[in-house]
């Protein structure tokens, strides 16, 4: 689980000391399968001594009285048990009582919720603040989940749910009824999987077309759906809508574009975008999704994995997309979608930190 923890979490931070040295320090933390966070760190150059960590279930606040746990920096590693894994708990981790790294688990795992992640802690590298952990989330599809989920998503807080499934796809699943969240719908028809796993159930599609397929839906997504993306955003706009959570199905395609689109608005660099992307490959569980697919041959069982993954060259085709019509995704953003420079700030005001 943890063999690429490094390559697609690092938080570095260039931190200043009065001897003048700039020490980098990188820190990852993943949510393990019974709730615990594991939280793994280096330092460049090598630093001795010892880190303290405190929690708080707010993201903003994290009162440094009592740590939850310490250990000696160079041991690089430690778990932290939660009492209570229904609460999302943030972290503030102080090392030799000078360097400070706040950090939170990037994903989120909620039973009946797949690939549910928070986008926060990623740096804009316009303005060199942090995403707030905590605000805005992405996921899979979230349906009738069990009261124990629903409690879950209110202990983080969430607020509104912005579902980008089409109407078809609405109908084939019971949905969540809870006055509790404000559940948005903005139908984004292409990216619909149901009807193309349906043609790889009857063999009419296979893994080669449907890799073209795939990025032909993200090149559709990006020419076409421009007035829904604004739609997304003028949520986003609005600081009483946080925290926010966008889903489609697997929480990869529609889902995956969105949250692209956002983090470049954010200020994001290009690889750390792809590499929150690729995160999809680890958190949306494909033999769960497609367990009727063995029964298929081998060819149709290759062509539902490489619909449910989340692949380099699908999110490309929808960069190509926009670089052929609008020169640059900055240009996109405002030609066409519409944002103006004032909302692109707003949209930094509420979501980045120092």
């Amino acid at each position: 689980m943890y063999k690429n923890l490094l390559s697609w979490l690092t938080i570095l931070l260039g931190l200043s000391s009065c001897s003048g040295t700039s020490p980098a320090i990188s820190v990852v933390c993943e949510e393990n399968n019974v709730g615990n966070s594991v939280i793994k760190w280096e330092t460049a150059p090598l630093l001795k001594g010892q880190v303290q960590v405190y929690a708080s279930t707010s993201p903003t606040l994290i009162p440094e009285e009592s740590p939850v746990a310490m250990s000696n920096i160079s041991d690089g590693k430690m778990t932290i048990i939660t009492e209570d894994p229904s609460q999302r708990y943030y972290y503030m981790m102080v090392f030799n009582n000078k360097y400070r790294v706040r950090v939170a688990t990037r994903n989120v795992n909620i039973p009946g919720v797949q690939n549910f992640r928070d986008l926060g802690g990623y740096k804009s590298t316009d303005t060199g603040k942090m995403i707030s952990w905590g605000m805005l989330y992405r996921s899979a599809q979230i349906d009738s989940i069990s009261p124990g989920s629903r409690r879950e998503l209110k202990n983080m807080g969430i607020r509104t749910i912005i579902d980008l499934r089409s109407e078809e796809e609405l109908h084939n699943y019971p949905q969540l009824d809870d006055k509790e969240f404000r559940i948005v719908h903005i139908p984004i028809p292409t990216g619909n999987m149901e009807s193309i796993l349906q043609g790889i159930r009857k063999e009419k599609i296979k893994s080669d077309t449907i890799y073209r397929l795939v990025e032909r839906m993200n090149r559709k997504l990006v020419a076409n759906y421009q007035k829904e993306f604004r739609e997304v955003f003028d949520i986003l706009l609005n600081p009483d809508c946080y925290p926010a959570v966008i889903h489609c199905t697997s929480g990869k395609g529609r889902t995956g574009v969105v949250s692209a689109l956002l983090l470049a608005a954010l200020g994001v660099n290009e690889d750390v975008i792809m590499s929150d992307y690729r995160l999809s490959n680890d958190y949306f569980n494909i033999p769960k999704a497609s367990k009727y697919a063995y029964e298929l041959p081998a060819n149709s069982q290759e062509a539902i994995t490489t619909i449910y993954s989340a692949k380099e060259d699908f999110l490309n085709a929808a960069k190509d997309q926009i670089e052929s019509e609008y020169g640059s995704i900055q240009s996109y953003l405002e030609k066409g979608i519409g944002l103006s420079t004032e909302e692109i700030r707003q949209l930094r005001s509420i979501l980045l930190i120092n």
